[in-house]
């Protein structure tokens, strides 16, 4: 009891974070690309999905405010798929997103998607299934109207980076978030591919898409 009640304490006096954010511009021409393995795509598996995601051990894929968010605002959770068993997913939201990094619901812009987390099983990873997820995806979001789709990535998440960069999505900016006895102050450092942020903004509070 004690150890998860010091966690909280310490949490609300001083936690940080940081990630590298990446949008890509749906117009834009998108490659085709396969796994390395026969999958299948399910765009409309969300309910399977979160109740894939609560039988793993890592509590970052299920947290409980995303799965309230992404059922109140009709998210859509695509899983994939190989021999009918749920190797994967994607967490793909729209208009009001929570994210865990600021612990707080977010409001992108209309006609915008959000990858809010890619989980493929550890026994899958390098088989190219994260990437033929995305182009998937991507292509779904494209017939359903979207122009834009971002993605934010730990700067440790090297293969998620490669992913993104892969399949043309561009750096946007680099993203310090604090939360100091329960205020939260953002800084933001523009890359020069960026036309969304501006530069030296530091803000309390401030979401990245506003």
């Amino acid at each position: 009891m004690m150890v998860p009640m010091m966690r909280r304490i310490l949490n609300f006096i001083f936690t940080t974070n940081s990630a590298i954010w990446f949008e890509k511009d749906l117009t834009e021409e998108l490659a085709d690309y396969q796994a390395k393995l026969p999958v299948e795509i399910d765009m409309n598996s969300t309910s399977q999905t979160i109740e894939r995601l609560k039988s793993q051990k890592q509590r970052w894929v299920v947290h409980p405010k995303a799965i309230a968010a992404a059922l109140e605002y009709n998210h859509c959770w695509p899983s994939v798929r190989t021999n009918g068993k749920i190797i994967g997913c994607t967490k793909i939201g729209f208009g009001n997103v929570y994210i865990a990094d600021y612990n707080r619901v977010i409001e992108f812009p209309e006609r915008m998607a959000f990858f809010y987390d890619i989980f493929i099983l550890p026994e899958q990873r390098g088989k190219g299934v994260a990437k033929h997820l995305v182009i998937q995806a991507i292509k779904f979001l494209k017939a359903q109207g979207y122009t834009k789709v971002g993605v934010h990535v730990p700067p440790w998440n090297k293969a998620s980076i490669r992913v993104c960069e892969k399949i043309g999505f561009k750096k946007v900016s680099y993203i310090r978030y604090f939360r100091i006895f329960g205020v939260s102050i953002r800084i933001v450092k523009p890359t020069k591919e960026s036309s969304t942020f501006k530069e030296g903004r530091i803000s309390r509070g401030d979401i990245p898409y506003e």
